[in-house]
């Protein structure tokens, strides 16, 4: 039997855990074209809640459509995607489409091959085009046309939404609520990890945003119902575990669904002879992770500074440690604020530690104060 613990990409169908809540309510919210801004920390699983929300979307007749923002690099990349993505998820019909390509001004057809020999079609800005966010608001309202004219509902999500400041944000932002309040048959999601970010993009006054829609936070999976989930997929394996035992599956992970995930993925791997997990068997599985991702955290560990190393050692220690106290500071021996500053900024920046809303800096990366510690102890290189 193969592992079921999928982790690292888009989880779907009986591999996915739970969200039946979230599901629930996220298309109930779509069903009436309504406006959701769905915020999580970084690893919580909110992609592959909207891969999840498609299907269901699917089954109810609804076109969906979903676009990464980090995928993009400029504005006009991204209203091609934007105008190209929508169409394709009202019309499948390649002559359709192509005709109703042809209708746009600032956008124009782009063919291709698919792998199989098909003739593909899309949308993009001709170079003599000097204006991408009106080429944006065009496709916007030729989608509302399009979903209006075919009596149909379509459901645009949009990831990693935060990144819209980098396309100039302010400007954008005002055009899109200009032009999203006018749609009737066009639902969106717009969700982010920054969470601070979008936040204030939707709760700040002077912000176009401003209670454009609900705000959503993603927490953690019940304990409760990724226990079944956990449980369901061992005994199908034939593995033996207890049930106070899997308690610090959760523990480790910190309720991280990524995290978790990865932990049962390697507790699978660790006990596929002998089907039997044990609470050590549990307790060894973060150094059994760091130890595989070494490459990975070496490359990150050689090109820090001094500064940084020290406090990442320090963080990896006291993790809840507030990093501008003096008690902080003279525990560890790190300082002054300002060298810590320089290296907070260099670290968040590189998207090794973040920023939580306690005010507190953690690391993304779960596993990695445990290769921290290992290597101090004489485990690996360290320098």
């Amino acid at each position: 039997m193969e592992n079921p613990f999928r982790y690292g990409g888009i989880v779907t169908g009986t591999y996915f855990a739970d969200r039946t809540v979230e599901i629930r309510d996220l298309k109930r919210e779509m069903e009436n074209i309504n406006r959701v801004f769905l915020v999580s920390p970084r690893r919580f699983g909110k992609t592959c809640l909207l891969y999840n929300l498609g299907k269901h979307l699917e089954e109810s007749g609804i076109a969906w459509t979903y676009l990464d923002l980090n995928a993009f690099p400029d504005l006009r990349h991204f209203a091609s995607a934007m105008a190209s993505f929508s169409a394709k998820a009202l019309e499948s019909n390649s002559d359709r489409l192509l005709k109703f390509f042809s209708g746009f001004r600032r956008l124009h057809p782009k063919l291709g091959m698919d792998p199989d020999g098909n003739i593909t079609a899309s949308l993009e800005i001709s170079a003599e085009e000097k204006d991408p966010l009106s080429a944006l608001i065009e496709g916007m309202n030729q989608a509302q046309n399009l979903a209006a004219k075919k009596k149909m509902r379509l459901v645009v999500m949009i990831d990693e939404f935060s990144d819209i400041e980098k396309y100039d944000g302010r400007t954008i932002e005002k055009a899109m609520r200009s032009e999203i309040q006018k749609h009737s048959h066009i639902g969106y999601i717009f969700s982010g990890s920054e969470q601070s970010m979008m936040l204030a993009m939707i709760q700040d006054k002077t912000r176009p945003f401003y209670k454009l829609g609900r705000i959503m936070e993603l927490g953690p999976i019940k304990r409760e119902s990724y226990s079944r989930f956990i449980l369901g997929w061992l005994e199908k394996g034939g593995y033996a575990i207890r049930n106070e035992d899997l308690e610090g599956i959760f523990a480790l992970g910190k309720d991280v669904p990524y995290n978790i995930q990865r932990l049962c993925n390697t507790m699978w791997e660790t006990a596929v002879e002998s089907k039997a997990i044990t609470a050590d068997v549990i307790q060894s599985l973060p150094l059994i992770i760091s130890r595989q991702d070494s490459p990975h955290y070496e490359m990150i560990w050689q090109s820090a500074t001094k500064s940084q190393k020290n406090l990442l050692i320090a963080l990896s220690d006291d993790p809840h440690g507030l990093v501008f106290s003096r008690d902080f500071q003279m525990s560890h021996g790190i300082g002054p604020s300002s060298s810590i500053k320089a290296s907070l900024d260099s670290l968040l920046k590189k998207g090794i530690l973040a920023r939580a809303l306690d005010n507190r800096y953690i690391f993304v990366d779960e596993f990695m104060p445990f290769w921290i510690r290992d290597i101090r102890k004489g485990k690996g290189k360290f320098n």
